[in-house]
């Protein structure tokens, strides 16, 4: 289990050094609470600790403006691009950002104005994103790796903006095609296959009204986007037990618990992980169901120093 605001109840905080008490005899942890941004103060004794930072999110971006000879198999240069009145590129943009802390229920966004749009000017729309970015630990998305990290980090380095502090990922959708043989391994169809939060209906239009400008598509398309992170975050911990290379939270939170999930309650099983030389016991977390946690611990009696050589 993790610490508690004994403010606002979230589970989601951040350590912040060590506050001692007692003449130093005594050492209490200090925490931040993201969500209501107060401090508190925990006995370091107490086997409870705070989770990681997890940032769930997704983008949306523009589309470019290019001339084309046709429509079937184009190869489109990167002159085709057209250019506005000042000799600017109509290339793509950020429009919207939407994420949330993992178990919060507070989702955060942030969406260019009508003025911005018509501009195609992001750049305060990605300080803000940045801002998260860079308190994470670990950042979630759907096909984060090959779109929304390397989309961003285009932005960022377009816009002189250094890049956020270090964090890992998790790409639902590389997990989705790595473990699983589905029909489609879009969002939206893993949502509606597990019955969890479908994406909005849109259309095409929708790219090209926000990027005139108009404000009532432009509240469509966040509200799109905040719809869709909290899909993101269900699909998450629907497939998350399946997960064989998640970040592991044991390492981020100092202690021995689910690497996955961070969750204190393990149940040894009576099973073992085998290596050529070793065996090791292995665990299943009670909490988010991962099978096979394995103990550094060998617990081969012996040392084996005979193993088979390929030829």
């Amino acid at each position: 289990m993790s610490v508690e605001c004994p403010y606002c109840k979230s589970s989601y905080l951040r350590k912040e050094g060590f506050y001692y008490i007692n003449k130093g005899q005594d050492k209490n942890q200090r925490y931040f609470c993201f969500k209501c941004e107060k401090k508190i103060s925990i006995p370091i004794e107490s086997p409870e600790i705070g989770l990681p930072k997890i940032l769930l999110f997704d983008i949306e971006t523009s589309l470019m403006e290019v001339y084309v000879w046709g429509l079937y198999k184009q190869f489109i240069s990167h002159n085709n691009i057209i250019k506005d009145k000042d000799g600017n590129e109509k290339t793509w943009f950020v429009i919207s950002w939407a994420a949330k802390w993992l178990y919060d229920e507070n989702v955060l966004s942030d969406i260019v104005t009508a003025r911005e749009a018509k501009k195609r000017k992001d750049d305060r729309v990605l300080q803000s994103i940045w801002e998260l970015l860079d308190e994470a630990d670990i950042v979630i998305g759907h096909n984060l790796d090959r779109f929304d990290i390397r989309k961003l980090n285009a932005r960022f380095i377009d816009n002189d903006i250094k890049p956020p502090s270090p964090y890992k990922t998790i790409d639902t959708l590389k997990v989705a095609r790595r473990e699983f043989a589905f029909v489609s391994y879009k969002q939206d169809y893993l949502t509606k296959h597990f019955e969890l939060q479908n994406k909005l209906e849109t259309s095409f239009d929708l790219w090209v009204d926000c990027m005139k400008g108009d404000q009532k598509s432009l509240d469509l398309m966040e509200s799109y986007n905040r719809h869709d992170v909290i899909g993101l975050e269900e699909v998450y911990l629907k497939i998350r037990p399946y997960m064989k290379n998640h970040p592991n939270l044991g390492v981020l939170m100092d202690a021995d618990v689910c690497p996955n999930c961070g969750c204190e309650d393990l149940e040894e099983l009576e099973t073992f992980y085998f290596t050529t030389a070793n065996k090791f016991p292995v665990y299943r977390c009670t909490g988010c169901k991962t099978p096979y946690i394995r103990h550094k611990k060998n617990v081969n009696p012996v040392q084996i120093n005979i193993r088979s050589v390929p030829k």
